[in-house]
C-alpha cells in the first residue's frame, strides 16, 4: 500500500504577490532537483521571510525527495522536526490572514499535517497516522466548505477516503463508499493548478495498481510523461504496470529507460534503480530470454548498493525476486 501523494511533486506556486515569481524552481523540480529547488527556496527566503508559500515549499520540496527515493526510515526525522518548526510559524500566522490568504495558509497547515501522517504510516506508526491524517482531513474539509472550487484541497480527502477506509474499516468515520468515493476525490484534484494535479495523477497511478487495473495506471503515466519524458516517477509506474500487465518487451524498454534516467541522477535512486532491474530481469524471464535476465540480474546484484539502503523494505524485496531468478539461470 503507497500513500502517495498528500503533497505536491513539483511546485509552481512559489511565492506570493509580494515577490517576483522563479521559473528556475519549477524547471528544477520537474527535473527532480531538489536540492537545487532548495536553494532558491532558502535564498528567496532571505529577502521575504514573510512569505507563507516559499516556507511550506520548503518542506514540501523535502518531503517529495524522500517518496521520491523512499528513503522514509532514513530521512524521516529531520524532516519531522523541520515541518513542526514551520507548521508552529504558519499557525501563528493564520489568526491574522484574511480572505484567500487565510485559505492558502490552512491548507497549509492541513498538507504538513499530511505529510506527517505519510511519513508515519510508511515508518510503521500507525496510530500516529490515523491521528494526523484525521487532522489534515479536517482541515482540508473546512478549505472546501469555504470554497468549493480549491481542488487542491481533494486530493488529501481523497487518499483518506481510498486508502484510510481501506485499511481501517473498523473506524467510525468512512463509509460503504469510501475507496470510490476515494477515487472520485482525486479525479476532481486532477483539475487543480499544476503540480498538485500530477500529484493527484500519480496517486490515482497508484491506486490503480493496487486495484490490479494495470492499463490505467499506464494511460495516466504515459500522458504525464509525454511532457516529462525523463520523470522516474511516472517512469516507475510504467514500467510496473507493463511489466504486470504482461507487455513484457515494452516493460523491458521502459525499464531500462528508468535505470539509465536514474543513473543520471546525483544521488543515485537506489529504489528506481532496483525495480528497474526487477522489471528488466523478470520481463527477460517470462519471455524465456534466460541469458538477458540473468544479465539484468547480474548488473544488480554486482552493484555496491550501501547497506542502509539494502535495508529498506522494498528495495530488499525487490533483490530477494531478482535473486530468485538469477538462481534459475
Amino acid at each position: 500500500m503507497r500513500f502517495e501523494c498528500i503533497l505536491p511533486l513539483f511546485s509552481v506556486l512559489l511565492f506570493s504577490a509580494d515577490a517576483s515569481p522563479s521559473p528556475a524552481v519549477d524547471t528544477l523540480l520537474a527535473k527532480q532537483d531538489y536540492s537545487g529547488a532548495n536553494s532558491l527556496l532558502v535564498h528567496h527566503l532571505d529577502s521575504f521571510p514573510n512569505d507563507n508559500t516559499a516556507l511550506y515549499m520548503l518542506i514540501a520540496v523535502e518531503q517529495t525527495r524522500i517518496l521520491d527515493y523512499e528513503s522514509y526510515q532514513l530521512d524521516a526525522g529531520p524532516l519531522y522536526k523541520k515541518a513542526d518548526s514551520v507548521n508552529a510559524v504558519l499557525k501563528a500566522r493564520l489568526p491574522k490572514f484574511k480572505g484567500r490568504d487565510s485559505l492558502q495558509c490552512l491548507f497549509y497547515i492541513a498538507s504538513i499535517s499530511g505529510y506527517f501522517s505519510v511519513l508515519q504510516a510508511k515508518t510503521g506508526e500507525l496510530f500516529p497516522a490515523v491521528k494526523n491524517c484525521i487532522e489534515s482531513v479536517t482541515l482540508l474539509n473546512n478549505v472546501i466548505k469555504l470554497d468549493s472550487n480549491y481542488n487542491e484541497a481533494y486530493m488529501g480527502i481523497g487518499i483518506f477516503h481510498y486508502y484510510l477506509d481501506k485499511s481501517f474499516k473498523w473506524l467510525s468515520f468512512g463509509d460503504a463508499n469510501g475507496e470510490m468515493e476515494g477515487i472520485n476525490k482525486l479525479e476532481r484534484a486532477t483539475l487543480a493548478k499544476f503540480p498538485y494535479d500530477f500529484a493527484a495523477r500519480n496517486s490515482l497511478c497508484w491506486i490503480y495498481i493496487d486495484q490490479e487495473k494495470y492499463r490505467a495506471a499506464d494511460s495516466i503515466a504515459g500522458k504525464v510523461l509525454s511532457a516529462y519524458p525523463d520523470n522516474t516517477i511516472f517512469l516507475r509506474i510504467r514500467c510496473l504496470s507493463l511489466l504486470r500487465e504482461k507487455k513484457y518487451p515494452e516493460a523491458i524498454a521502459s525499464g531500462e529507460k528508468l535505470s539509465r534516467s536514474s543513473l543520471k541522477r546525483n544521488p543515485e535512486n537506489w529504489s528506481d534503480l532496483v525495480l528497474a532491474s526487477y522489471v528488466i530481469s523478470s520481463a527477460n524471464d517470462e519471455l524465456g530470454k534466460s541469458k538477458e535476465a540473468c544479465a539484468a540480474a547480474d548488473y544488480i546484484l554486482g552493484m555496491k548498493i550501501p547497506e542502509q539502503y539494502r535495508q529498506m523494505g522494498h528495495i530488499r524485496k525487490n533483490l530477494k525476486r531478482i535473486q530468485a531468478i538469477r538462481k534459475k539461470c
